[in-house]
């Protein structure tokens, strides 16, 4: 799935659910209207958005990490093959082929 289309699916969802919401309201007891239920919903608010935080920080670093690796590989390889043309040039002529 593309990304834009994942993204009208989590919107859609979204809304879908604060609708949902908005008519259940009228059918809930008042008791669970309270301001201590109210205070728990912004905890576990808090604490899901810290951990969303968490997880897409770990993300990044792992995609930044696998970067920088392959990265160091690559120099790492032309570097290895700059050495050995410099090898290679210390048996001119016979080696200009496998220069080439």
């Amino acid at each position: 799935m593309s990304p834009l289309g994942t993204a009208a699916v989590v919107l859609a969802c979204l809304v879908a659910g604060a609708f949902t919401g908005m008519r259940l309201r009228a059918k809930l007891p008042a008791h669970h209207l309270g301001q201590d239920s109210a205070d728990v919903i912004k905890l576990a608010t808090g604490l899901m958005a810290t951990l969303a935080a968490l997880v897409l920080g770990l993300l990044i670093s792992s995609a930044n990490t696998t970067h920088n690796t392959i990265e160091s590989e690559y120099r790492h390889t032309l570097a290895s093959v700059a050495l050995l043309d410099h090898y290679l040039a210390a048996y001119v002529p016979d080696a200009q082929e496998a220069r080439d």
